[in-house]
C-alpha cells in the first residue's frame, strides 16, 4: 500500500467523526456535480432512495426511532453510543449528502451518538452495524413477521449501499486521474 492509499484509508475510513464529516463535505463540494451526472451513479441513488424509505417507513411503524433515542437517554444508553458515531465513514456521509441529507452533529457527547435526534437517526442511510443489529428490547417486542420485514428491507439496503460505495469509489478514481495536488489521486487504492 502506497503512502496516498494509507492516507485515504485514513481519511476516508477512520479518524474522528468530525474529520470524516469534513472529508464528507469536501468531496461532496468538489464532485456532487460530476458524481450526480453519472446516470448510472443517479440511478443508483434513486434505488437506494426508494429502498431507504421503504426501510425508514416500516422502521417507523416499529416506533424503533423513538425506542432508540428513548435508550440512549437512559443512564448508561444504549445501542446508540459514540461508538455508533465513529462507525460512520467519509463515503456514507457523502452518499446522505447526494440524498440531500443535511448532517450536522446534534450535540458534542462522549456518550452519545452525535447523529441521534430525538426521533432517532438522521441519516436516511445508515452505518451497516446500525442495520444490521437489533437489540434485545427490539427482539423481544416484535412480532416475527414485522421482523422478517425489517431484516429483508435492511438487506436490499445494504445490497445497494455497497453497490453505491463501489460506484462512488471507482467515478471518484476516474473523475481525480492526474490530478496530483487532489487527496483521492491514487488508483492503487480504489478496487
Amino acid at each position: 500500500m502506497t503512502t496516498r492509499s494509507a492516507f485515504l484509508l485514513r481519511t476516508y475510513y477512520s479518524g474522528t467523526v468530525a474529520a470524516k464529516l469534513q472529508a464528507a463535505l469536501d468531496l461532496h463540494e468538489c464532485h456532487a456535480a460530476h458524481l450526480n451526472a453519472s446516470p448510472v451513479i443517479r440511478e443508483e441513488l434513486d434505488r437506494l432512495r426508494h429502498g431507504s424509505h421503504a426501510l425508514s417507513a416500516h422502521m417507523q411503524s416499529m416506533n424503533l426511532g423513538r425506542l432508540c433515542s428513548q435508550c440512549a437517554e437512559r443512564p448508561g444508553g444504549g445501542c446508540c453510543s459514540a461508538y455508533m458515531a465513529d462507525n460512520t465513514d467519509s463515503i456514507l456521509l457523502l452518499i446522505n449528502l447526494l440524498l440531500g441529507i443535511p448532517i450536522q452533529p446534534r450535540h458534542n457527547s462522549a456518550a452519545d451518538c452525535c447523529f441521534l435526534g430525538e426521533q432517532g437517526c438522521i441519516f436516511l442511510i445508515k452505518p451497516i452495524f446500525c442495520l444490521n443489529y437489533n437489540c434485545k428490547a427490539i427482539l423481544d417486542t416484535t412480532e416475527d413477521d414485522r421482523l422478517q420485514t425489517l431484516y429483508r428491507l435492511a438487506g436490499a439496503v445494504l445490497s445497494r449501499q455497497t453497490r453505491l460505495e463501489t460506484l462512488l469509489l471507482d467515478a471518484l478514481q476516474n473523475s481525480c486521474a492526474g490530478e496530483a495536488d487532489h487527496p483521492t489521486a491514487g488508483s492503487d487504492f480504489f478496487p
